[in-house]
């Protein structure tokens, strides 16, 4: 209003045309704000209108009774609840309206949750489900704050110990639910549900292969094969159909993978202790077999003949090899400067390149001496015969024994004889 009467009285001490115009623009200003004016009240009018017809449910009161909403001034929703542990049943619901207070309007009733047979089977199987949960006594004092002097009684076997609620073994705490705990799956049970440690349940439309994991099954899909027309697995080339649940294809090897698994078409997988052989079969493996057979991973069986020491089968010969080694039953193979004897075929005899002369051959070339005689200096077969005392003017031709040179004679006691001019 003062910024009304401020402009009439600027438009009294102005001129005629000034006047004109400002009258002419106060009487625009004031259609605009009448016009503003009217958009709010038709703004709240329809905000009021558009509000009467929303309707809210509230969670199930425990007591069951009538549960009050104020929508607006001129309107009041009552709604009766009744629900069971799951909350799916509910009551037809009505709906007054202030301006229709003796025609209750029935509103359309929730339509029942209705499952597919996958969260059927999931919310049965989890509902029987063990819950995981161990009880176990640990000591009172450990569950009491550090400021508190006294200890209160425990719930346990003795009033020292008390009883806490623990996952049991094989479960671990859920991190959303902190009172539930979890089975453990290892791979988390991909399609299935990890019922208990270590065990997975497959999902509908899938089913446990080999290797026990959960894969899915016509008309969703065939492992290494395909769904014809009606429904069933028809597999590719190299796969045959899984003989107990045939609801998938395996790999196929011709001949069978025995101790193994046959891990692609005509390949196969060898188990731990087992090889594989160069036609493509398992076999044992053991690390030194020569002579034998390996009948079981890391167990040779010897072939006759043969006998196990440590970790190799070795040949048996009756009789000692002299000289020799046994290579194989009954069969010696000398030492490096011997010789088998025609003889004997367990004895091994000496060998020199040249006789021994006045000796005999006891090594490879190496002659030795017989009584009397001594190695040659200068020829090594050759043994001469040996004077302890020498022969000085003539020869020992023999063990002891001289004969003088020419114009020489023997004299003095024999056995120490020497060679004394004539």
């Amino acid at each position: 209003m003062q910024l009304f009467q401020t402009s009439i009285q600027f438009i009294s001490k102005s001129t005629h045309s000034q006047t004109r115009q400002l009258n002419y623009l106060l009487k625009i200003l004031k259609m605009k704000l009448f016009i503003i004016v009217n958009l709010i009240f038709l703004c709240q009018a329809e905000a009021q209108y558009k509000t009467g017809g929303i309707k809210t449910r509230y969670p199930a009161a425990s007591s069951g009774n009538l549960m009050q909403s104020n929508v607006s001034q001129h309107q009041i929703n009552y709604e009766q609840i009744s629900s069971t542990s799951n909350g799916e049943n509910l009551v037809e619901t009505h709906m007054y309206d202030s301006r229709l207070p003796h025609e209750p309007q029935q509103l359309p009733t929730r339509a029942p949750l209705i499952l597919d047979a996958t969260a059927e089977f999931i919310n049965k199987t989890r509902s029987s489900m063990a819950t995981g949960i161990c009880y176990k006594e640990v000591p009172t004092a450990s569950l009491v704050r550090h400021h508190q002097n006294v200890i209160p009684a425990g719930n346990g076997s003795t009033p020292e110990m008390s009883k806490i609620q623990v996952c049991c073994a094989g479960y671990e705490r859920n991190p959303h639910v902190v009172a539930r705990c979890d089975p453990i799956c290892p791979d988390d049970c991909p399609n299935g549900i990890c019922t208990a440690p270590h065990t997975c349940v497959c999902i509908p439309g899938h089913v446990r292969n080999e290797k026990g994991k959960c894969i899915t099954t016509c008309p969703i899909g065939c492992g290494n094969g395909y769904c014809n027309k009606d429904n069933e697995c028809e597999c590719k080339r190299g796969y045959v159909l899984e003989p107990q649940e045939k609801k998938y294809c395996i790999p196929h090897c011709e001949p069978a993978c025995a101790a193994g698994e046959c891990v692609a078409p005509n390949k196969c997988e060898c188990n731990k202790g087992f090889r594989l052989t160069i036609d493509g079969a398992c076999e044992p493996d053991c690390d030194r077999c020569e002579n034998g057979k390996c009948t079981a991973p890391g167990i040779c069986a010897c072939n006759a003949g043969y006998t196990r020491t440590i970790n190799i089968c070795e040949p048996v010969c009756t009789q000692a090899c002299e000289n020799g080694f046994c290579v194989a039953p009954n069969t010696c193979a000398c030492q490096d400067g011997f010789q088998l004897s025609e003889a004997n075929p367990f004895k091994c005899l000496a060998h020199c390149d040249i006789a021994c002369l006045n000796g005999v051959c006891v090594a490879n070339n190496k002659c030795l001496c017989n009584p009397g005689y001594v190695p040659d200096n200068n020829i090594r077969n050759l043994c001469i015969p040996h004077c302890p005392h020498g022969c000085p003017n003539g020869y020992c031709t023999a063990p002891n024994l001289c004969i003088c040179k020419s114009g020489f004679i023997k004299s003095g006691i024999k056995g120490r004889q020497t060679c004394t001019a004539v």
